[in-house]
């Protein structure tokens, strides 16, 4: 099934529409946002349609709060900053999956970041575990034997997110789509599938990815 690739020009455009954001604190979409695509394949987005062709991309979230996750839960969407210790002592893992897998490393951490704040021992409710939050299966079928090794976890999540860039032809927000609810409901929908939880979390892994990409090119 083809798919139109997101031009870097597109990603801007949403992020330009993003609210200023405090440093460390994933910005929000503070309006509606509506996707339409031409009959050259060409994408275009708007936060005032002036046409009934545009269709709700993303839906305005400036009222969400991220709240503490339940007892139990490791995985956060909360804005406490993480340890930048922990994230020095992984960083030669974050760079050896990225050279193996061809992924960029910025993305890596970026996922790393939003699914465990950087904690290797994270373990979520519905039992994903680690820094990447590996289902048991997942990690079964990654040939990871221990989830809770930074080294292998990061190593296998990388292997896994390479695998869903390659099926959604190098699409990152479909590869990240699929990462938090499954290749199958990104196909079953035909893009990234309309769940909030899954939505707010590809728009927070690219607007880290992005504040990481711009923070390298800044002290360049």
């Amino acid at each position: 099934m083809s798919r139109p690739f997101l031009a870097k020009t597109v990603y801007w455009f949403l992020f330009l529409l993003a609210a200023p954001v405090l440093p460390g604190i994933p910005g929000l979409i503070q309006a509606d946002i509506f996707r339409f695509q031409d009959e050259k394949g060409v994408v275009h987005f708007t936060n005032v349609p002036a046409d009934s062709k545009f269709q709700l991309f993303f839906k305005e979230y400036e009222k969400t709060k991220f709240s503490t996750p339940p007892k139990g839960s490791s995985k956060t969407f909360s804005s406490r900053n993480f340890n930048l210790n922990s994230l020095s002592q992984l960083t030669p893992h974050i760079d050896e999956a990225s050279q193996q897998y061809g992924i960029d490393p910025k993305l890596i951490q970026a996922v790393i970041h939003v699914e465990s704040n950087f904690d290797p021992q994270a373990l979520s409710p519905k039992g994903a575990q680690g820094l990447m939050q590996l289902m048991p299966q997942t990690a079964r079928d990654l040939q990871v034997s221990d989830v809770f090794s930074p080294k292998e976890n990061i190593n296998g999540g990388t292997r896994y997110l390479r695998y869903l860039l390659d099926l959604f032809n190098q699409d990152i927000t479909l590869a990240l789509a699929a990462y938090n609810a499954g290749p199958e409901k990104v196909n079953l929908y035909r893009g990234i599938p309309p769940y909030q939880e899954t939505r707010t979390y590809v728009q927070k892994v690219i607007h880290i990815y992005n504040q990481l990409r711009s923070r390298l090119l800044s002290t360049r």
